[in-house]
């Protein structure tokens, strides 16, 4: 039972009643459950919370709170068809209880954009977003984090479907507004000037892009020190871009910087670390050193197989690297094995994807093997 003064608390809160004993106690246990990273025995419990919520009215907002919960709980086991299905419904309950503009509608919306993004569907978060941030500019006004934030997802949805037209300003504004506010050397001006640099990149307009990465690398550096992740990848992004230019010198000792850190701070088996050699690799294959670069590609490959798994999506985009450099080398009959193996590997994660309780592995419960001895027992 809920204490009477937990009840009573509840019972002061807009669309809530009776808080209702069953349901507390099947939310927090499902709530315990997640985490501890076991999804699959919060499920059971959230559906339990749901049917008591049912009883409370069809716009009560526990229900609201319980479709929301199992929702999650089916994303966190790739059941990602059965969340999107719950959170739409969580949605529209929330819209007729509090109303189309209600902030806290505004705010699912979002969290259901990002839900979307997620799954590979920008068109229906970029409809999303675009209401969210409307809602957003007329409540909060047009330089609050909030607006920010979502300015910046809807400019990123833009960027990378091609959109750069509708990107370019957006992305823009939440630059001048983070400078005006914070001050050219914050690491939110960094992270700005990063997707404009990404924005200019995908555009082919190298030169442009330049400055916005360097910049960013100068604020990382000087708030983190020149040996920090973060720095790794400034320094790979910004390295990327002079090797597009043919700035061959300049990008091999930014990548050379990157693979030190990398190798400094997470170790030479650390897929970050593979990622910074398959960089690398690409400057060699584009100065035409193609053994270099076939080399390091297999090193890669060996790392992310350590690391993540034969099957994991990352080795695929490798190998698809690795089998360009054996076609150059003419080295055909590899280059088709390895990328027949890529096809495999991305069928399986395809499959997965399709099916995740097939090939899902219950994590172990920690305390499993853990025996209890009270006090006085033997």
């Amino acid at each position: 039972m809920a204490p009477e003064w937990l009840t009573n608390s509840l019972k002061k809160v807009s669309g809530f009643s009776d808080p209702g004993p069953v349901f507390i106690q099947k939310t927090n246990a499902g709530n315990a459950a997640l985490k501890r990273g076991r999804p699959d025995e919060a499920e059971p419990l959230f559906k339990d919370a749901l049917t008591e919520a049912e009883k409370f009215g069809e716009q009560d907002l526990r229900k609201v709170a319980a479709m929301n919960n199992l929702a999650t709980a089916y994303r966190e086991q790739g059941k990602h068809s059965e969340a999107e299905s719950f959170f739409r419904q969580a949605i529209a309950i929330h819209e007729k209880a509090l109303g189309p503009a209600h902030p806290e509608v505004i705010a699912a919306l979002g969290k259901f954009a990002d839900f979307l993004r997620g799954r590979g569907q920008p068109a229906k978060a970029e409809s999303l977003l675009r209401r969210v941030l409307a809602a957003q500019e007329k409540s909060l006004g047009g330089e609050h984090a909030e607006v920010l934030a979502t300015t910046t997802a809807l400019g990123e949805i833009y960027r990378d479907t091609g959109k750069y037209d509708k990107a370019l300003p957006l992305l823009q504004r939440v630059l001048d507004v983070q400078v005006k506010l914070l001050g050219e050397d914050h690491l939110s001006v960094a992270t700005a000037l990063d997707n404009l640099a990404l924005l200019y990149q995908a555009l082919g307009r190298y030169e442009d892009a330049e400055p916005f990465y360097f910049h960013a690398l100068v604020i990382r550096e000087e708030k983190f020190g020149a040996s920090d992740p973060y720095v790794g990848h400034g320094l790979e992004k910004l390295a990327d871009v002079y090797r597009e230019q043919g700035k061959y010198d300049d990008a091999e000792k930014l990548y050379l910087r990157a693979i030190k850190i990398w190798q400094d701070t997470l170790g030479p088996e650390h897929p970050d670390f593979a990622h910074s050699l398959e960089h690398f690799a690409g400057l060699k294959y584009a100065q035409g050193k193609y053994d270099e670069a076939e080399n390091i590609y297999r090193k890669v490959m060996a790392i992310l197989e350590t690391a993540l798994g034969k099957d994991h999506p990352s080795r695929a985009n490798t190998m698809d690297q690795y089998a360009m450099v054996l076609r150059t080398l003419k080295k055909d009959e590899l280059a088709q094995r390895v990328e027949e193996r890529a096809k495999e590997i991305r069928d399986t994660c395809a499959k997965m994807a399709a099916n995740p309780e097939a090939y899902a592995t219950k994590p172990k419960d920690p305390l499993a093997d853990f025996k209890f001895n009270l006090p006085g027992s033997k």
